[in-house]
């Protein structure tokens, strides 16, 4: 299970998301697919692969790999952990 660190705060500009981490102070902004996944959290890996199959079309390896690298570069910057 995916969930979301508590100290990230966001700001919604309608076509992105942007996060800041309250701890460190860094910011990440999100486009329109790792949205979508942010927005699914808490969520298992499944879950999300699932989200972004029923919304894009995306093969299911391609959505894979894009959903492990968000989600690892996310876990890097402590904005997500997985439980």
């Amino acid at each position: 299970m995916w969930t979301a660190d508590p100290d990230v705060l966001i700001t919604d500009l309608q076509d992105e998301l942007v996060l800041m981490h309250a701890r460190s102070a860094q910011m990440y902004r999100l486009n329109d697919v790792a949205r979508t996944i942010w927005q699914h959290l808490p969520a298992s890996q499944e879950t999300l692969l699932q989200a972004l199959l029923t919304q894009y079309e995306v093969s299911p390896e391609q959505a894979g790999a894009d959903l492990d690298r968000l989600l690892n570069e996310l876990s890097r910057l402590e904005m997500v952990r997985r439980t």
